[in-house]
Formats: structure tokens, sequence, C-alpha cells
């Protein structure tokens, strides 16, 4: 018992004990450690709502304020977080033509609150258009040129007896185009979604995409952020938790999960924890950082009384 406790006192044995204890786990499949019903009891505890109100209030809610703050001393620009690698494929995906769904489209016009807006933007343009017919009009309007020049009748009763005409003209001209723009609608809203799924509005969107992308990359993050902190932040934080809370307990999200930790553990959970862990990083390294954090908690842990104890008692039996 002494030459243990001796042992887990000293340094090099505790490092060596620790670097054992590596190799060995290095060893283990990562199936005998991960069960996907294990890793969906871990999630509904982590991430109970309680739990994860309290993770937003304390560490995400204060972090966005400080990453505003700390945005506005970088004074960078959106594009200085991408590679130019990165920059250059954005920039081609935005400069593809956009495929507007026709379905979707169609559905879209069909919203009473589109065909009220076209219908006001096409009474409002016919109307505008008759405003020129009228004297006084724009260029005069058509009935009050040929009011001035009717074979040189500049007297009142001429002036208002053509006046009369073109007001007659004007009160048909407005019912034919109330009529009109009733009876012509349906084929307004066609040729609204014709022109906006059009290869011609696809070009002209993907332009604008560029531009928009461009303007973009310009564009200071802190400005960005500070913008982004406009919206009801705090208010959005409130329904986070209970959403996280409502979807995992869905039958639906969790058979889901289930499937997802069973597939990936068909593929990943023969393999030993060392393959695992050697693809990001050499093995040595991780070896040396665990015996360096490890080794030291193995001599105190042996030196608590209560370790001792336990021992003692080992010893005594």
């Amino acid at each position: 018992m002494k030459k243990l406790l001796a042992a887990l006192a000293d340094a090099h044995q505790t490092e060596t004990l620790v670097g054992l204890a590596f190799d060995f786990a290095m060893t283990r499949s990562v199936g005998e450690f991960v069960r996907p019903e294990r890793v969906l009891a871990h999630l509904d505890r982590a991430l109970d709502e309680a739990l994860t109100e309290t993770a937003l209030r304390t560490h995400l809610r204060p972090a966005l304020d400080r990453e505003v703050e700390r945005a506005r001393r970088r004074d960078d620009r959106v594009g200085d977080w991408l590679t130019a690698e990165a920059k250059a494929e954005l920039r081609a995906l935005a400069a593809r033509p956009v495929k507007l769904d026709r379905r979707f489209i169609e559905g879209l016009v069909k919203q009473e609150a589109i065909s009220d807006l076209v219908r006001s933007v096409v009474e409002e343009t016919l109307d505008r258009f008759l405003q020129t017919l009228k004297p006084g009009g724009s260029g005069g309007g058509v009935f009050g040129a040929v009011g001035r020049s009717a074979v040189g009748i500049a007297s009142g009763f001429g002036k208002g007896l053509l006046g009369g005409i073109g007001a007659q003209m004007e009160s048909q001209l407005k019912g034919a185009a109330a009529t009109f723009i009733a009876g012509s609608m349906h084929a307004v809203m066609d040729r609204v979604v014709a022109i906006l799924t059009s290869p011609e509005t696809g070009a002209k969107l993907a332009r604008m995409n560029v531009g928009a992308f461009d303007k973009a990359m310009e564009k200071k993050t802190h400005e960005l952020a500070a913008a982004a902190m406009k919206l009801p932040v705090d208010d959005l934080l409130d329904v986070v938790p209970g959403l996280i809370a409502h979807n995992l307990a869905r039958p639906d999200v969790r058979e889901g999960l289930l499937e997802e930790l069973a597939a990936a553990l068909a593929i990943e959970g023969e393999r030993t924890l060392g393959d695992i862990l050697t693809a990001s990083r050499d093995l040595d390294a991780w070896r040396t950082e665990v015996i360096e954090i490890g080794a030291p908690l193995v001599r105190e842990f042996a030196a608590t009384p209560a370790f001792k104890a336990w021992l003692g008692d080992r010893g005594k039996a």
C-alpha cells in the first residue's frame, strides 16, 4: 500500500500510468462508448429548457454584445472573413441565372394583396394616360390642342363646346379603361408570371445578386453587427429554449436522431478511438496532452483522504 501511494505521488510514475491508460483507451472501439439511446438521453439533459435558457442568457447574449464591440475595434469588412477562393466561388454562384419556380410564382400572384397591387398600378397608369389627353394636361392635352387649332375658333363658345366634347370623351375612355381592367386582370397576372419566370428576368436577378454580393463584401462588419442587434434579439432568444425542447420531444424528431446516430455508428462504430483521433491530429500529441493534464490530477487524487481511506480498507480485506 505504501509503495502504491509512493508511486502515485511520483511524477514519472503517474505520467507512465496515465500513458498506459491512454494507450488502452485508444484500442477500444467507438461503439463501446457510444450508444444512440445514451446520446439521446444526454441531449435531453443538456438541452433541458431551463438549462438552455440559462446558457443563452449567461453566455450567448453577452457574447453578442462583446462581438459587436470587437467588430467596431477591428473595423474590418465582411470580405475580410472570406478567402479569395471562397469569394470567387460565392460570386460565381451569385452570378448564376435565377430560375424562379413557376408554381410558386403563380401561387404568389394569386394572393389578394398582390392582385390588388397590380390592379392599382394598372389603374394609375391608365388614369395618368387619360390625364395627358385633357386640356391643361401634359403637353396641353390632345383635346386642348384640338381646341386651340380648330380652324381659328378662339371664342369662349368654341372653347366651351370642344371642352364639353373632351369631357364626354374622357368619361367614355375612363369607362372603357375600367371595363378593360376588369376583364383583363387574369391576362395581366398571367403576363406577370411569364415575365418573372422568363430567362431574361433570371439573368437580371443574377446581375442584381452579383451587385448585392459585391456591396456586401465591402460592408463594415460592425455596421452589419449593429444592424443585426437592432432586431428584437432578447425576444428571439426567449423562444429558443422552448423551441428546442418542443422539437426534441417530438417522436418523429427523436426517431430521426436515433436513425442518424445508428447510421454514424454503422460507419464509425468499429473504428478505435486511436484511429478516430489520428485522423485529426498526431496520436502522440494527444497522448502528451492527456498525460500533461491527467498525471497531476492522479497525484492530487491519490493524496486525498477519501482515496487513502479506500485503499486502507482494501488492505484490511
